[in-house]
């Protein structure tokens, strides 16, 4: 049975005859014939009638009618589909994310990217940034966000943007961060650092930060993530730099101080692998450059 045949089928029972039904499909009647007896063979049954009309469906005929409908319209959604996925428009796109990043720029890829490809489905999962880039490399996983990822060898990072940096601090203000502005003047606050591993980080950032104006942080903890680091901040146990994506956040106890803009900023990374993507990534990527295009206008 082939495809070719059902189509034939379905417009001899629309068009109650051969003749009719042969014009339409721009073949002469013979062959239109021959397929159709083909069909039946296949089948095992008479689907066709002759009257003085021209041809009416048996029973089985009016059965199959209803079925090769059916999978006709099957057959072009699928062909539909699998054309989208093609031109990168369907399927799924998995994605990775680690740390504050999550708080304002996989938001933004999400609904961006899922307004402009309607047909397309997304998974999102945080992953160590190790972890990202092994399953960049074995196609595990489509596309990640983070801030500060390693060279890799096949894994292309990108920057799209970056972020102003805040100081949290317990509410009411520790007095040591009043006026703050620069690192510098944070000198004497404990500083609660994170996270505690998965190296370059954002911590680094921070320790660089301080270094480069000529002091040492005065490190009160090192935590996994910066809902840990803020939940000692509310208890008053030091402060923490943050990302201006966190300070927009409500966090009770907590109160954010913007530092200076020009001198303080932290990156925002996206990481795919370099060749071999699937089509979907690639259209992925074009949201991504109008995030990024966002990003430059701030």
């Amino acid at each position: 049975m082939e495809i070719r045949q059902l189509k034939y089928f379905v417009a001899v029972a629309e068009a109650g005859g051969f003749g009719t039904a042969a014009q339409r499909l721009h073949v002469s009647q013979p062959p239109l014939t021959r397929q159709i007896q083909a069909l039946e063979r296949d089948i095992g049954a008479k689907l066709f009638e002759r009257s003085a009309r021209g041809v009416e469906l048996t029973a089985a005929g009016k059965v199959f009618l209803d079925d090769a409908r059916q999978l006709l319209a099957l057959v072009q959604r699928s062909s539909r589909r699998s054309q989208a996925a093609a031109r990168g428009e369907s399927g799924e796109l998995n994605l990775v994310y680690f740390g504050t990043a999550v708080f304002e720029t996989v938001p933004a890829f999400v609904r961006t990217f899922l307004a402009t490809y309607s047909d397309a489905t997304i998974s999102v999962a945080h992953m160590t940034k190790e972890a990202q880039l092994e399953s960049l490399l074995s196609g595990v996983v489509d596309i990640g966000f983070g801030r500060f990822y390693p060279v890799t060898e096949g894994v292309t990072s990108w920057n799209i943007g970056s972020e102003t940096l805040h100081v949290a601090v317990a509410d009411p203000w520790d007095t040591r961060v009043a006026g703050a502005r620069v690192v510098a003047d944070l000198v004497d606050v404990p500083i609660i650092l994170y996270p505690r591993g998965d190296r370059p980080s954002f911590a680094d950032k921070v320790v660089s930060m301080f270094r480069t104006e000529g002091v040492e942080p005065k490190i009160a903890a090192e935590v996994e993530d910066v809902t840990a680091a803020l939940a000692l901040t509310a208890a008053g146990t030091g402060a923490a730099l943050v990302p201006a994506s966190v300070a927009h956040v409500r966090w009770p106890g907590v109160t954010f101080i913007e530092l200076e803009p020009k001198k303080l900023s932290v990156p925002i990374n996206c990481v795919f692998r370099t060749h071999r993507r699937a089509p979907i990534v690639d259209s992925a990527l074009q949201v991504v450059a109008l995030l990024a295009k966002g990003m430059s206008k701030r």
